[in-house]
C-alpha cells in the first residue's frame, strides 16, 4: 500500500538529515553518527501517520558532533601553532647561530689584525733598536779607534824620546865601554887561548869515554831489541835453522815507524816482520847518539826453540 507523506514533515525530514549528512562528512570520519530512523507506517485507512523525530536528540547530536569538530579544528589549529613557533625558534636559534658565528668570525679576523699589527710593530721596534745598536757600535768604535790613535801618537813621542835617550847614552857607554874592551882585549884572548886548549883536552877524553859508552849502550839496546821480537814471534819446527835480516825504523819514542824484508827464508821472515808490528814500540835509548845509531837497524831473527 503506497503511504503518502506531508508535505511540511518530508521537508523537515530531509533538512534534518541533510544537516546530519554534512556534519557527519564535514567533521569528524572517526565518529560513527547514530542513525535516525523513521518509520512510516498506515494503519487500515487511517490518514499518514509520520513517526516524529525526537528533536532535542537530533540537537543534541548536532551539537556534539559540532563541538568535536571545533574541537579538532582548535587542536590542529594548535599543532599548527606549534610547528609555527618551533619554526620560528628554529629560524630565531638559526639566526642567533649565525650571528654568533659572524661575530667569532669578525672577533678573529680582528684579532689577526691585531695580532699582525703587534708583529709588524714589534719588528719596526727591533729594527729600530738593531739600526740604534748598530749605530752606538759604530760610534763607540769609532771612540775606541780614536782613542786608540791618540794613544798611539802619545806612546810613538815616548818611544822616540826613549830611543833618543837611550841611543845618547849608549854612544856615552860605548865610547867608555869600547876603552874598557881594548884593554881588557888582550887579557882576554889569552886567557881564552889556554882555555880553549884545556877544553879541548877535557873535550878529547870526554869524547873518548862517551864512544866507548855509546858502543856499549848500542850493543845493549841492540840486544833489547833483538830480545823483544823474540818474545813477540811465534815459531813452528819448519822454521829450525832458518833465519831472516829485517831492517827496523824507529821513532824517538820506541814506535815502530816501519819494518821490511832484508833477506833471508820467507816463513822466518813474515814471522819477523807480524813480530815486530805485535811489539809495535821497541826499547831506545835516551842517548840522542845511542837512538841515532839505532833507530835505522838492521836485524837478524833466528827462531829459538
Amino acid at each position: 500500500m503506497a503511504v503518502a507523506i506531508d508535505p511540511q514533515l518530508a521537508k523537515s525530514l530531509g533538512l534534518h538529515l541533510a544537516i546530519v549528512i554534512l556534519l557527519v562528512f564535514g567533521a569528524d570520519f572517526s565518529s560513527t553518527p547514530e542513525m535516525v530512523n523513521v518509520s512510516l507506517e498506515s494503519e487500515g485507512k487511517a490518514p499518514v501517520e509520520a513517526v516524529a523525530i525526537d528533536e532535542q536528540q537530533l540537537n543534541n547530536r548536532v551539537q556534539q558532533m559540532q563541538q568535536e569538530r571545533d574541537n579538532a579544528r582548535a587542536a590542529e589549529e594548535k599543532r599548527i601553532r606549534d610547528l609555527e613557533r618551533r619554526a620560528q625558534q628554529a629560524e630565531k636559534n638559526r639566526a642567533e647561530e649565525e650571528a654568533r658565528l659572524k661575530r667569532v668570525a669578525a672577533e678573529k679576523r680582528q684579532a689577526d689584525e691585531e695580532a699582525k699589527k703587534s708583529k709588524a710593530a714589534a719588528a719596526d721596534a727591533k729594527k729600530q733598536q738593531e739600526q740604534e745598536a748598530a749605530k752606538a757600535r759604530e760610534a763607540e768604535q769609532a771612540r775606541i779607534a780614536k782613542e786608540q790613535e791618540r794613544k798611539k801618537a802619545e806612546d810613538a813621542a815616548k818611544a822616540a824620546e826613549q830611543k833618543r835617550k837611550a841611543e845618547q847614552e849608549a854612544a856615552e857607554k860605548a865610547a867608555a865601554e869600547r876603552a874598557r874592551q881594548a884593554a881588557e882585549a888582550k887579557e882576554r884572548a889569552e886567557q881564552e887561548r889556554a882555555m880553549q886548549e884545556q877544553m879541548a883536552k877535557e873535550a878529547q877524553a870526554r869524547s873518548a869515554a862517551r864512544a866507548r859508552q855509546a858502543a856499549t849502550e848500542v850493543q845493549r839496546y841492540t840486544a833489547l831489541i833483538r830480545d823483544a821480537v823474540q818474545r813477540n814471534l811465534l815459531v813452528d819446527e819448519s822454521m829450525r835453522g832458518r833465519s831472516c835480516r829485517i831492517n827496523i825504523r824507529l821513532a824517538s819514542n820506541g814506535f815502530v815507524t816501519s819494518v821490511g824484508v832484508i833477506s833471508g827464508d820467507k816463513t822466518v821472515c813474515d814471522a819477523a816482520v807480524r813480530a815486530v808490528n805485535r811489539a809495535g814500540t821497541l826499547p831506545v835509548s835516551p842517548d840522542p847518539d845511542v837512538y841515532n845509531q839505532l833507530k835505522d837497524i838492521n836485524l837478524t831473527v833466528s827462531p829459538e826453540f
